[in-house]
């Protein structure tokens, strides 16, 4: 994919010129990966949000799911795929019109499942002492919605909440 390859060329460059440096090529790669990860998340989520006229409501959208996704953890595509997923997913959300009561019920389905399942570490990327706290601040996170009220918060912290679902294959490819 065009961002793995991409990662993976600036960690060779970065090594030819510090082969002494911290982190093999592996790890380095995968690091560069997730910042680009990040940016064209979010320079794809501004050109879409461009698209369909609703920039600073697919930014809502992002950050929302981006905070909830940092302490639940979630199943996570490859970079390239998730960029653009995202991104997409990210100015699409703000089409959805949901009344208070749906905003509410969207809400407390992702609330359910989070208590249930968060975290839920697909690449077991955080310190295991973390996950206690993850989990009561992934749930207050989604309850700060009930006072917001915002649709567009609602249906990201559901689609997020489905990230944590046990469906999906763990590195390495078994469902565990």
């Amino acid at each position: 994919m065009i961002l793995e390859r991409l990662s993976r060329h600036i960690a060779i460059k970065i090594k030819k010129h510090d082969p002494e440096g911290p982190g093999s090529l592996e790890v380095l790669s995968y690091g560069i990966g997730i910042k680009l990860n990040l940016f064209f998340g979010i320079l794809l989520t501004v050109l879409f949000g461009l698209l369909f006229s609703s920039v600073l409501d697919s930014i809502l959208a992002l950050v929302s799911f981006m905070v909830l996704r940092k302490f639940s953890g979630g199943f996570h595509l490859p970079i390239t795929i998730c960029s653009l997923v995202t991104g997409l997913m990210a100015s699409l959300i703000p089409l959805v019109r949901a009344d208070n009561q749906t905003t509410a019920y969207l809400t407390m389905i992702s609330l359910m499942i989070t208590l249930i399942f968060a975290p839920n570490n697909y690449e077991e990327l955080y310190d295991v002492e973390f996950d206690f706290w993850s989990k009561g601040i992934s749930v207050l996170i989604i309850l700060s919605n009930l006072y917001f009220q915002s649709a567009i918060v609602a249906v990201s912290f559901i689609i997020q909440s489905f990230l944590l679902l046990p469906i999906y294959p763990r590195k390495g490819g078994a469902n565990t």
